[in-house]
């Protein structure tokens, strides 16, 4: 009799152990608030991004927690990033991808490669605008490239960092112009606007969505766009091309998770995306918004473009002597 006791209240402890272990580690993902970490400042084209899908998924409930939205910005994106690489395994940190993420590590300024990461969704492509004070002198892109060529370093061109997209550009035009800028590094792209608009630096390159309010309002003349053609809510803005200097760039903006993330995660998130991407909220609110075009990948395609994209820097880095 005392053998059976105890051997019931042995199981009944086990039973009961297994009741309050159960909702802790069989709970179903995500059961808490999620930390979206933008590698930049506030008003970048990162920190727009991050705020966007963060508003669009709790307005339209695509997920049961909230994303919440955290600046942890230095060393052009890698102190960020480095943040989310720590948290290996766990999925409850996402992070913006943008330029940096693949030209940061590529200089060496990052303990981290690119695929280090879990991708969960390409959301879209970006483009450049040059632009100035509307008090500026520099009138077109002409002026400042008379100026440059005759003054080199002369002209300050503010930047978002070390290794990002503006970067690349500004490398594009030196080479395309036959001149040399002054390019200073303000760790996203709004404390560059900022500093323009104090009259601290003479440019400085905003992305469509980062400069649309400032251009509407008249603080700010855009002499030249990256893309192909001209933007068609800005049909007075002339592209590098067909002034004559080959500078042709896109962003590619999405959003990973951290290393070796369940799989079970990684589908949440990616399936929140996706509908995401698909509602007219976020086409109307960002990807028109913004002037962008969507490209709403999933985790698989997401993934074999941030290779091929890592190719196109190496391949652009090494062409503009940034590397050997």
């Amino acid at each position: 009799m005392r053998t059976h006791r105890y051997a019931v209240l042995a199981l009944a402890v086990v039973v009961g152990l297994i009741g309050w272990a159960g909702p802790v580690l069989g709970q179903a993902f995500p059961s808490r608030a999620i930390e979206f970490v933008v590698p930049f400042g506030a008003g970048g084209g990162s920190d727009i991004l991050a705020r966007a899908i963060a508003k669009v998924i709790a307005e339209e409930k695509l997920l049961p927690v909230p994303l919440v939205v955290s600046n942890r910005a230095g060393g052009s994106g890698a102190v960020g990033w480095s943040y989310v690489l720590s948290k290996k395994g766990d999925p409850y940190f996402l992070t913006t991808v943008s330029g940096s993420y693949w030209t940061t590590p590529l200089l060496g300024l990052a303990p981290f490669k690119p695929t280090d990461f879990t991708p969960v969704a390409g959301i879209a492509l970006d483009t450049f605008f040059f632009v100035v004070r509307a008090e500026s002198t520099y009138r077109t892109l002409r002026d400042i490239v008379e100026v440059a060529r005759k003054s080199p370093e002369l002209i300050t061109v503010g930047g978002s960092a070390a290794a990002s997209d503006d970067r690349v550009s500004t490398a594009l035009l030196e080479r395309a112009a036959g001149i040399k800028f002054n390019y200073i590094v303000f760790g996203g792209s709004g404390p560059a606007l900022t500093n323009l608009l104090g009259g601290h630096i003479s440019t400085t390159w905003l992305n469509p969505g980062e400069g649309l309010e400032q251009i509407r309002a008249g603080k700010v003349r855009a002499l030249a766009v990256t893309s192909t053609e001209r933007l068609k809510a800005f049909p007075n803005v002339p592209t590098f091309k067909e002034l004559g200097y080959d500078v042709v760039w896109e962003q590619y903006r999405g959003v990973a998770m951290a290393p070796a993330v369940p799989p079970d995660a990684v589908k949440v998130m990616s399936d929140a995306f996706q509908r995401m991407c698909r509602t007219q909220r976020w086409q109307k609110e960002y990807i028109e918004a913004n002037l962008l075009v969507s490209i709403c990948q999933g985790p698989e395609a997401w993934g074999k473009t941030i290779e091929a994209v890592s190719e196109r820097y190496v391949r652009m880095f090494r062409e503009l002597a940034i590397i050997k």
